[in-house]
């Protein structure tokens, strides 16, 4: 059934206090930059979420610190700051600012400097970082909060760097289209099929979802969200299961193409109304990543490749290489041929007008995962999703097998 306006406003704006925004905001750690990208000592970046800037750094100390990009004196950009052992020093007046975001100096202020620095007021922001990934609580200070919510334990957060790496890249488009595709089983086989045939190795089973076009769907229920099993058949006796999760608001756990091989996580960030930060990480639980596709990408924080151009030269798509044999014309990266997809959606997609099929279970419930979230927001509740006491991120995990027919796919799932 398609959505109202309204409720696909509520799903998709995070701007100009849009509840989802506030709710984002409020009740969830969101990744800001990845950690190589910042050195001690070195620039700021300027990281851009639920449409506000902010300045991300690494001190001279090694602390990471996530700020409002504008200086609070006269809201020029601290990306011009010059970093110092344990802050960031505008260099328009001298103000400085930690890691922590409190203003520890204020030279061109006559007078008691300590005691007028207490009284300026800034926003502190909570940082950590786990797996690779400077990750940013923007609640306390916004919205009355004093502890941040639970982090995403999720199953690469912990692991040594030799066993994981993180890409990310800025998509002109909304948050949700990228989220919906991370759940969207049945475009793997028709989109990726090339890239699926050229890149799986001997006895890679996602070969199998390029033969079985039409999966069977069967989900369950989770605190974090739900998983889901896509079944397809191989033969008269056995079938290829492969379960994967979405964890709110925003992570698409997807299972390794072969036993105790390296797994995905991908999730997409709002930067702003009409555009996401999309974040992959790939990881070994069971051994070294080794050279990937993720791990050897060029720059961590431009990566995968964006369609260049638009509707006027189809984003870059290669006919003349789809005339060779090639399902989509964007052989740069299987996320290259995603992102051309949600390009083609436009900037926010309408989803109104749809007309979906049995394959679209798993997108109609992350709508609705976050509908009901952002309801229970509005409603002055904490979302139930965020803020169970049965929330346990370390329980979403996520694997595909074959197994004879007539089996039961939890199997596989227990024995993750």
């Amino acid at each position: 059934m398609p959505m109202t306006k309204e409720d696909n406003d509520l799903v998709t704006r995070v701007e100009n206090g849009a509840p989802l925004g506030e709710m984002l905001r409020q009740h969830y750690w969101l990744p800001a930059i990845p950690s190589s990208k910042l050195e001690a000592g070195g620039r700021p970046y300027r990281v851009r979420l639920l449409g506000r800037n902010y300045a991300a750094f690494r001190a001279g100390n090694g602390t990471a610190g996530v700020i409002d990009e504008a200086c609070p004196h006269r809201k020029t950009s601290m990306l011009l700051a010059r970093s110092e052992e344990d802050g960031l020093r505008c260099i328009y007046h001298g103000w400085k600012i930690n890691v922590k975001g409190f203003l520890d100096e204020a030279p061109n202020h006559t007078g008691d400097q300590q005691q007028f620095c207490k009284h300026v007021r800034t926003n502190q922001y909570s940082v950590v970082e786990r797996g690779g990934i400077v990750w940013v609580w923007l609640g306390k200070g916004q919205n009355g909060a004093v502890e941040p919510p639970k982090f995403p334990e999720l199953p690469f957060v912990d692991l040594p760097e030799e066993q994981r790496a993180v890409t990310s890249v800025e998509v002109p488009t909304n948050w949700l289209q990228a989220v919906e595709a991370s759940m969207d089983s049945s475009h793997v086989g028709v989109l990726h099929e090339s890239t699926t045939k050229l890149t799986a190795g001997s006895g890679n089973e996602r070969v199998l979802m390029t033969k079985a076009l039409a999966p069977r769907l069967e989900f369950e229920e989770r605190p974090y969200g739900f998983r889901y099993a896509a079944i397809r058949d191989v033969d008269e006796h056995r079938f290829y299961a492969r379960i994967n999760n979405f964890v709110m608001p925003w992570y698409g756990l997807i299972c390794a193409p072969y036993e105790k091989g390296p797994a995905m996580v991908f999730f997409s960030t709002p930067v702003d109304d009409v555009t996401h930060r999309a974040w992959f990480v790939n990881f070994n639980e069971h051994a070294p990543l080794g050279p990937t596709i993720i791990s050897t990408a060029p720059d961590v924080w431009n990566s995968p490749p964006v369609p260049t151009g638009g509707a006027e030269n189809l984003w870059g798509q290669n006919r003349d290489l789809m005339k060779r044999g090639h399902a989509s014309g964007f052989p740069q990266h299987l996320a290259t041929e995603d992102f051309a997809m949600f390009l083609g959606q436009g900037p926010i997609a309408d989803r109104t007008d749809e007309q979906l099929c049995s394959a679209d279970g798993a997108v109609l419930r992350v709508r609705a995962a976050i509908l009901k979230s952002v309801r229970e927001f509005m409603a002055g509740k904490p979302p139930t999703l965020a803020t169970s006491p049965a929330l346990d991120y370390r329980q979403a995990r996520s694997v595909g097998g074959v197994l004879p027919s007539g089996s039961d796919w939890r199997v596989l799932a227990e024995q993750a």
